[in-house]
């Protein structure tokens, strides 16, 4: 016996936005034979694929998020688009007393798992850590903390991510006699990227000799903070011939090298494909995103977050990731970003 489709289904498995979908199964036209075939092969394949199992109403976990803007936003409307059981408190660019505040309030009810990404500050630390005390799931998100802060971590593997950004540059870079790079940070306090400078450097320093490496340019997820770190960058270093940008702020970044005349003669590579990035890498002011897709990271999120049975749950829950130009730009970021 078939089970019934949803359109979110429809949308995570063929890539297709939710007006195509709509359009192909009200029969209302417009639609190319070719996509109505992978719509008709996607639904018969997920109608087959054994039934849903019913979630109760109502959110049952919470989530409090201190990602970059446009991250923000895609967990926002996969959450809708999913129908994930999720309380979203979007916090970006909220302050470490803001985060406190609105952590503690998640935390009073110990039997309504916690997803959260926060600076691993003493703190957040302590607060997470006596949540766990009395018996709060939590699973980190994006950026690890401290293993008594939490149950586990899904994200991608953030050290890898750093040196694969270090082999796309080194690689381009190789045949020079001579070259500067330049990193963008946004707090150390966020794990993860500490990890992805430590793996840029370290691969840089091992396979390239020939690069060398400016001071970090600490943006603090900013645009305004970023337009100001790159641009002094700049200034010190007017022959920069890459940025690797470890955080958010990219608008600012695109500002800064627009600025200074270098817009599409400096390499970047940052982080996520979204509203932000994506216009900057149509317009060659970005070259490369390193991204995964942020619905799977949510709802692998939620899924551990919900486990009946969280002794068997991983230490670590990394998905995939992939490196992105204006050439193969993923589907999953246009459709969150239409």
């Amino acid at each position: 016996m078939s089970r019934r489709v949803t359109i979110a289904e429809l949308v995570k498995s063929t890539g297709l936005s939710r007006a195509t979908i709509d359009r192909a199964l009200n029969g209302r036209g417009g639609i190319h034979p070719r996509t109505q075939n992978v719509i008709s092969e996607a639904l018969q394949q997920l109608s087959k694929a054994g039934p849903l199992v019913p979630r109760p109403e109502g959110p049952q976990v919470d989530a409090v998020l201190r990602t970059g803007r446009g991250l923000a936003m895609q967990i926002g409307f996969w959450c809708k688009e999913l129908q994930l059981p999720v309380a979203y408190a979007d916090m970006h660019q909220k302050n470490e007393d803001e985060m406190l505040e609105m952590v503690h309030a998640r935390c009073k009810d110990v039997s309504r798992p916690l997803i959260v990404t926060a600076k691993n500050t003493e703190r957040m630390n302590a607060l997470l850590q006596g949540a766990r005390q009395r018996g709060k799931r939590i699973v980190t998100f994006v950026s690890d903390l401290p293993h008594d802060c939490r149950d586990a971590f899904v994200g991608i593997d953030n050290r890898s991510a750093g040196q694969t950004a270090a082999y796309v540059i080194g690689s381009l870079l190789k045949d020079r006699k001579a070259a500067t790079v330049g990193v963008v940070l946004g707090d150390y306090a966020f794990n993860n990227h500490e990890d992805r400078e430590i793996g840029f450097r370290s691969h840089l320093r091992a396979n390239f000799p020939n690069i060398s490496l400016t001071d970090v340019a600490k943006g603090e997820d900013s645009p305004e903070q970023t337009y100001l770190a790159v641009r002094e960058l700049l200034v010190k270093h007017p022959d920069v011939a890459a940025i690797y940008n470890v955080a958010g702020g990219n608008v600012g970044l695109a500002r800064a090298l627009l600025e200074a005349g270098l817009n599409g003669k400096v390499c970047v590579i940052t982080h996520e494909a979204n509203s932000v990035t994506i216009p900057l890498l149509r317009e060659d002011v970005v070259q490369f995103v390193i991204a995964q897709d942020p619905a799977d990271l949510i709802n692998l999120a939620v899924t551990i977050a919900s486990e009946s049975a969280p002794t068997a749950t991983k230490d670590q829950n990394l998905v995939d990731f992939g490196i992105y130009s204006r050439f193969n730009l993923p589907k999953f970021a246009l459709n969150s970003t239409a």
